[in-house]
């Protein structure tokens, strides 16, 4: 299943393997992440030596689309309202697409009415964070 666009709208591009849950979602305008080392403790000795428990890896994402339908800003938004869902990106230490289980961090909105378009258009801004 994927997010499908209004009538009269450009279709959206899927090519990037972002979803949440079984739902497909456009590329973002914008993506960034990170890959995050979790240590329960660490420690330099005498001699700078460190000694550290590292027990996970964790990847946090941020997504931002910019003048999409306000539709699409419900869309994505109804999506995130889990308390956990499975997330997939494309990231660029694995060779294809990488699955975490996730919650949605902070959600930044906004509304702009288009002329142009005779609508509501919204930018979009988001967080992923890995559990």
């Amino acid at each position: 299943m994927a997010i499908t666009p209004e009538a009269n709208w450009p279709p959206y591009s899927y090519s990037m393997g972002f979803s949440i849950g079984s739902t497909a979602i456009p590329d973002p305008a914008k993506f960034t992440g990170a890959e995050s080392d979790l240590d329960t403790m660490g420690e330099r000795d005498a001699t700078g030596y460190l000694h550290r428990d590292m027990v996970a890896t964790k990847h946090p994402l941020k997504l931002e689309y910019n003048n999409i339908p306000w539709s699409l800003v419900r869309q994505i938004g109804v999506l995130l309202r889990a308390d956990k869902f499975q997330f997939t990106y494309p990231d660029p230490f694995y060779s294809s697409a990488h699955t975490i289980d996730a919650y949605v961090g902070d959600r930044e909105w906004e509304a702009n009415w288009s002329p142009a378009a005779g609508t509501w258009v919204g930018n979009l801004k988001f967080s992923v964070i890995e559990y």
